[in-house]
């Protein structure tokens, strides 16, 4: 599946996943949102990687 989102979308979904693992207990954020803090870190860098590939900023 291939979903498109705008730039705008992405920021959100990767701040919001920032967020997360900056608020929320580690041990609550797998059954709070099903990813664990370094799945919720590396999801982040990838989306940022994918920013930076498509020159827009952060």
């Amino acid at each position: 599946m291939q979903i498109e989102i705008t730039p705008d979308e992405l920021r959100y979904l990767i701040k919001c996943g920032a967020a997360l693992a900056q608020n929320i207990p580690e041990k609550s954020l797998i059954t709070y949102c099903g990813f664990d803090k370094q799945q919720i870190i590396d999801f982040s860098e990838k989306m940022r990687r994918e920013l930076d590939t498509s020159g827009l900023d952060m």
